[in-house]
Formats: structure tokens, C-alpha cells, sequence
């Protein structure tokens, strides 16, 4: 089998550091943020907010998402094909539809809010409904970027509209402005960030030749578009946030909004410790998309190996995650939230297999096969909404949690037994049993700490961490799960670490690795 070219694991680690940047920040914005509106807010007035943010939020993922993954994939195929014509008429197709969609609803959106919207709520949904706009239309430059494997394009834009939500943020809850000021800043960071990044795109899309989309490619863009949609559809409403309808109407009243406030929470941090997995899978994605252009044989290796490293970063922040709960809950949410701790463990420990699914979706996503993605969400999302109605109406939100996780793991399954069995891809079990088995040393050691310290949270907290951090590293040496390919590519990855920092993450990657094991194909540096 041919070599990959020596700068595939570049880009990969290059696109990754940018990527994971952006993601990170993201991350941090979104939690201190999410600590401070919670504290002044409480859980029964947050509830109302976490409800309209809900139904914002799927209707810009819905909107946005068919155009903004077609215009990922077939812009990252026909720039590597080395036609960057087609590419940009690619772009600008999508935009121009995307300017249209957005604005309809986001006017349709407004008409709702003063019809039908309660009326001390309305200036907050007003400002919600807004923010979906450069939402939905920042989707497109964003794919853009990605399909020219060009994530550091979007890093600075999000880091600067982050920025920005969190100041107007914590400066409308100083001066009392509450939720609307909150809402508010969500849409400026929003219209900041698709600001910058249109502008980026357009810097470099420009010197492309003009040219138009063949109509063969129109078609296979219009089938692959309406198939992400569903896709979208299933991922935001069946999977993100139905079981918090099913929880607003199992349980009305104020006992409602508390149970959807920490359902959201835990769900919301779950998917937030996700985004490390993420950021490796994003650009792994962009480079899996454009190996369709280039050498389509190499995805299926490229699935497998960024599934290990998948699960090699999500195993510890989740277990680990859920091994912490409790201290975490008490020291940042305080009392209050003591009822959501059952919930965030649930919701972490069940969302190891989401994220083993990344690498799979992708590499059928790529092949065009997502007519089995689709009959996969359908299916597993019935089971997950049948399960939110047995288990909610007595269990509250940890049965949400339950459910919805239950269901991802065996869509995760499904997936990765049709990749199996339609490419005869080597699986490698091996390998991921000596991350599992790191993984439950790690867990063991963070239980034992917290059973035996008698400090406050916060200390309980950060020995926690340590220990298990320390654990992690030992067990994953010990076990053997990182040969010398692995640790060839994460120096690889470690050439975007600070010069000052670079000698000692190679030193620890070099004690990770496994002594004399065989090389493998995959991701080769």
C-alpha cells in the first residue's frame, strides 16, 4: 500500500493545534460563563432561558447544516483535485442560499417571539432569535476554512467573538441588565466572529479562477446536502435536546425547570469536554474529506488510527469527569446544583462511545454513505425518546441522561460494524482494550482520593486531578498502548507546543511509548 505523503501528519497536527485552539477557548468561554449566569441566575429562572436558547440553537443547526457540510466536502474534493474554480463557485452558491435562509428565519423567528412568546421574556428572545442569523450564515465561511484545511482561519475570529460574550456577559449581569443582557451578548460575539471569518475567506478564495458548478456535481450536491440535513435533524432535535422537551412535559412546574437547568448543564459540559476529541476529529475530518480527492483507499486507515486517538483524549476527560462530579458540582455550582451530580456522571461516562462514533461518521460521510447514518439515527433516536418516556416521569433528568446515552451507544455500534463489514477494515481491539484498561486505572485512583481525603472540595478537586493525571500516564506506559508510530505522530503534533514547553512533552511522550513494537500503517508522519 502507498505511503502517505510526509506532510499528511503536519497538516493533521498543524490543523488540530488551530482547531483544538478554537475549540478550547470555546470550552472556557462557555464555562465560566455558564458558572457565573448560574450562580445569579439559579436554576428555576436559567430553566426559561436554557428552554429558548434550546430552540434557537436547533433552529440555527438546522438551517445551517445541510449547506455547511456539502460545502465542506465538495470544497475540500475539488480543491485537491486542483480545481479551485469550482471550489470557489462551490462557496459562493452556498453563501448566497445561506444569506436567504437565515434571514427568513430569523424574521419567522421574531414574528413567533411577539405572537406567541411570553412577555417578560420577550426582549430576551428577541435578542436570542437575532443571534441566529450570523449563526446560520457563519456556517458556511467556517466549512470553507475547514475544506481548505486552513483551521487557523477560524480560530481568531472565535477567540475574538468569545471574547467579546463573555465581557458583555459578565458586564450585563454587573449593571443588572439579567437575561436580555446576556442574550445580547451571545448576538454580538456571533456577528463579530461571521464577520471576520467572511472576510478571511474571501482573502483567499479570491485569486481562484471564476468558474461554475457542473450540473453532474450539482446533483450530487443537492442528494448529499438533503441527506446531512436529516442527519442535522436527527443529531440536533432527536439527540441534543429532545429528551429536555420530553422532561418540560414529564414534569411541569418549577420541579421541571430545574430538572431541564440540569439536564442542560451536564449535557452542555459534556459536549464541552467532547471538544478536545473534536479538534483532533475536525481536521482529521477536513484531511479524510479531501483524501476522497487525492487517494481514497487511505480513509478507511485514517478512520481507524484517528479513532484511537479519539478515544486515547476522550476516555480520561470523561471518565475522569465523572469520577469528579461531585467536588466539581459543589465547588463551582455550589448547593444548589448538588442534585445534578447523578446527571453529569451518567452523561460522561455515556459519552465514551459518542465519541468513538466521530471517526466512523466521518469516513461514511466521506464515501457518500450516509443513507445508513440516516436509517441508524432514526432508529436509535425512537429508542432514545421511548426511553426518555419510561425513564423521565420517575427519574427526572438522570433517566434523560440515561436514555439519551444508551441510545448513542448502540447507534456507535451500529456504525462500527457497518464499517467492518462493508471495507474489512483491521479494528485493532487491542489496542483500545490497553487504553480501557488505563482508562479503569485512572478511575480507581480518582475514586480511592476522594474517599480517603477529608478536604474541602476544592482540595479533594485538585488532588483528584493529580492523582489521576499521574495514574493515566503510568498505566498507559505500563500497558503499552502507545507503539512508536503513535509517538512519532505526537511529536509530530508537539512541533505547535510553545519552544519552552516542547522538551518536556517529548520527554513524556517518549516514556509513554512502548518499547520495540512493530510499526503500523495508518497515519504515517
Amino acid at each position: 500500500m502507498s505511503a502517505r505523503p510526509p506532510s499528511d501528519t503536519r497538516t493533521i497536527a498543524r490543523n488540530s493545534f488551530w482547531y483544538g485552539l478554537d475549540l478550547m477557548f470555546g470550552v472556557f468561554v462557555a464555562f465560566i460563563t455558564s458558572i457565573k449566569v448560574a450562580r445569579a441566575i439559579g436554576p428555576v429562572r436559567l430553566g426559561d432561558f436554557q428552554f429558548v436558547m434550546l430552540l434557537t440553537n436547533v433552529t440555527a443547526g438546522i438551517t445551517s447544516s445541510g449547506l455547511a457540510i456539502t460545502t465542506r466536502k465538495y470544497m475540500a474534493e475539488y480543491l485537491n483535485r486542483g480545481e479551485g474554480g469550482a471550489a470557489r463557485a462551490i462557496y459562493h452558491y452556498a453563501l448566497r442560499t445561506q444569506i436567504f435562509l437565515g434571514a427568513g428565519v430569523t424574521v419567522v423567528g421574531a414574528a413567533l417571539v411577539m405572537l406567541a412568546g411570553e412577555p417578560p421574556e420577550r426582549c430576551m428572545s428577541l435578542l436570542l432569535v437575532s443571534a441566529m442569523a450570523p449563526r446560520i450564515l457563519g456556517a458556511i465561511p467556517s466549512q470553507a476554512n475547514v475544506a481548505g484545511e486552513m483551521m487557523q482561519r477560524n480560530t481568531w475570529p472565535s477567540l475574538l467573538g468569545g471574547a467579546i460574550t463573555v465581557a458583555f456577559t459578565w458586564f450585563s449581569l454587573w449593571v443588572g441588565w439579567d437575561l436580555p443582557g446576556i442574550a445580547a451578548g451571545f448576538a454580538l460575539g456571533a456577528a463579530v466572529d461571521v464577520a471576520i471569518k467572511l472576510r478571511l475567506v474571501h482573502s483567499w478564495l479570491a485569486p481562484m479562477p471564476r468558474a461554475t458548478i457542473p450540473p453532474e456535481l450539482k446533483k450530487r450536491m443537492y442528494s448529499f446536502s438533503g441527506q446531512a440535513l436529516v442527519l442535522m435533524v436527527l443529531n440536533i432535535v432527536v439527540w441534543d435536546r429532545s429528551d429536555m422537551v420530553v422532561l418540560k412535559w414529564t414534569n411541569p412546574g418549577d420541579l421541571g425547570k430545574m430538572q431541564i437547568t440540569f439536564f442542560s448543564i451536564a449535557f452542555s459540559l459534556t459536549d464541552r469536554i467532547l471538544m478536545a476529541p473534536m479538534a483532533f476529529s475536525g481536521s482529521l475530518g477536513a484531511t479524510m474529506m479531501a483524501q476522497v480527492g487525492r487517494a481514497r483507499e487511505r480513509v478507511m486507515e485514517v478512520a481507524v488510527t484517528g479513532a484511537k486517538y479519539t478515544f486515547l483524549l476522550a476516555l480520561p476527560l470523561l471518565a475522569g469527569m465523572a469520577a469528579v462530579s461531585q467536588p466539581f458540582v459543589l465547588a463551582a455550582y455550589k448547593n444548589p446544583y448538588q442534585p445534578m451530580i447523578p446527571v453529569l456522571v451518567v452523561s460522561t461516562l455515556l459519552a465514551v462511545p459518542k465519541a468513538l462514533s466521530i471517526s466512523p461518521t466521518i469516513l461514511l460521510q466521506s464515501m457518500e454513505r450516509q443513507g445508513f447514518l440516516i436509517w441508524t439515527g432514526c432508529i436509535c433516536g425512537a429508542i432514545d425518546i421511548g426511553l426518555d418516556f419510561l425513564l423521565t416521569p420517575t427519574h427526572g433528568a438522570v433517566g434523560a441522561a440515561l436514555a439519551n446515552g444508551l441510545a448513542q451507544t448502540l447507534a456507535a455500534l451500529m456504525i462500527w460494524f457497518k464499517v467492518y463489514r462493508d471495507y474489512k477494515v483491521n479494528l485493532r481491539l487491542g489496542e483500545f482494550a490497553r487504553i480501557a484498561l488505563s482508562g479503569g486505572a485512572m478511575l480507581g485512583a480518582v475514586l480511592a482520593v476522594e474517599r480517603l481525603l477529608p478536604f474541602s472540595h476544592y482540595a479533594v478537586l485538585a488532588c483528584s486531578i493529580a492523582a489521576g493525571g499521574l495514574v493515566w500516564f503510568v498505566a498507559l506506559r505500563l500497558t503499552g498502548a502507545l507503539n512508536h508510530s503513535d509517538a512519532e505522530r505526537l511529536l509530530q503534533l508537539g512541533s505547535r507546543v510553545p519552544g519552552a514547553a516542547r522538551p518536556a512533552f517529548e520527554r513524556c511522550i517518549r516514556f509513554l511509548q512502548a518499547a520495540d513494537q512493530p510499526r503500523e500503517q495508518g497515519l504515517h508522519p
